[in-house]
């Protein structure tokens, strides 16, 4: 479902300068942040993207106009609400893999592209061959990779319990500050999975922000513990759908419900629904995917700002997404990701 929503997305932005009800201006205050695993290691597609992948995408970004930004920077422009500069692009690294050291950075760093590189501290102490050392981590610091907090054994933070999600963030944050001499501000949620519980629980932690993995740009309009990254692999690493997702911009928000991604039997299907700032024009080319549904929900408009988006089909069990797209003209989009949890079935 997801293939075809990118090819149509793709179709029709072809024809999006024609179109007479898009945008007159593009509206923007927001940035893209790409989350990569590994490099060239081609036995795991799901996480992995190929070398030659990754130039041609280092080849689009260097040639495409865009801005390159470091993770604690774009924080802070969140904090602080200023503008991002246009077609801002900020790329992140989950779980220290080796071959990030060995195939990835080194075209990233002679590309002049920054890098947050989000660190499970158990895995570094295993020793394993597949993953960095402590040297290595050190090593990428120096050259100038912020270092991010991936919790120590990278758990079902959510399946595990707040308790145990916490001593978990704890053992990490000894870990790093042993190592490293001091713990990462910045989160990353493994397997991109949480809930308010947790996510409050990591903003008390003293985190300035937390960062999960479904699509959609940031924007400061969100909760800066909430945040999205859009995935990059081998299946969604081409080079159409990644011009299309790296120049997305936030759908501006006034406010969205519900706020916690957490399903139960007695919210499933959730009643969905947001607010659209009055910037954006006209909602008539708006619409919204539900992972599972293999089409688009339906769409309520109410005095023409609010967008309740309803479907009857519930979420299965695990992992679950809402992805809302709208033509903003110039063969841009706006994009509106949205992550559910229902607990159970396999995670992994």
């Amino acid at each position: 479902m997801q293939r075809a929503l990118i090819a149509l997305v793709f179709l029709i932005g072809l024809y999006a300068g024609a179109l007479p009800w898009l945008p007159s201006a593009i509206a923007d205050n927001s940035a893209v942040v790409l989350l990569y695993h590994r490099f060239g290691e081609d036995k795991y597609p799901s996480t992995n993207i190929r070398t030659s992948q990754l130039e041609d995408q280092i080849k689009q970004l260097k040639t495409g106009g865009y801005h390159f930004m470091g993770l604690r920077e774009a924080v802070n422009t969140l904090k602080n609400d200023t503008p991002f500069p246009d077609r801002t692009v900020i790329l992140t690294v989950d779980d220290a893999y080796k071959s990030l050291l060995t195939e990835g950075w080194p075209r990233l760093k002679a590309a002049g592209i920054p890098l947050t590189l989000f660190v499970s501290t158990d895995a570094v102490d295993a020793g394993s061959s597949n993953y960095m050392s402590w040297d290595d981590v050190r090593t990428l610091r120096s050259e100038g990779v912020e270092i991010g907090h991936h919790t120590a054994s990278h758990m079902h933070m959510v399946a595990a319990g707040l308790e145990a999600a916490l001593k978990d963030v704890r053992r990490a944050s000894t870990r790093f500050e042993t190592e490293l001499g001091s713990v990462p501000t910045v989160f990353a949620y493994p397997y991109g999975e949480y809930d308010t519980r947790i996510a409050n629980a990591i903003k008390a932690e003293g985190f300035e922000a937390a960062f999960a993995q479904y699509s959609g740009p940031i924007a400061p309009w969100q909760n800066q513990f909430f945040l999205p990254r859009f995935p990059v692999n081998e299946r969604y690493g081409n080079p159409e759908r990644f011009k299309l997702i790296t120049q997305t911009l936030a759908l501006p928000l006034g406010d969205l419900i519900p706020t916690d991604p957490l399903l139960t039997s007695a919210n499933n299907p959730p009643l969905f629904g947001f607010t659209v700032e009055a910037e954006i024009k006209s909602l008539r080319a708006l619409a919204c995917y539900p992972s599972h549904l293999g089409k688009a929900a339906t769409l309520n408009f109410i005095a023409s700002r609010r967008v309740e988006v309803r479907f009857d089909k519930p979420f299965p069990k695990g992992r679950n997404r809402i992805n809302c797209t709208m033509p903003a003209g110039g063969g841009r989009w706006y994009w509106l990701g949205q992550f559910y949890l229902l607990p159970g079935g396999q995670l992994d």
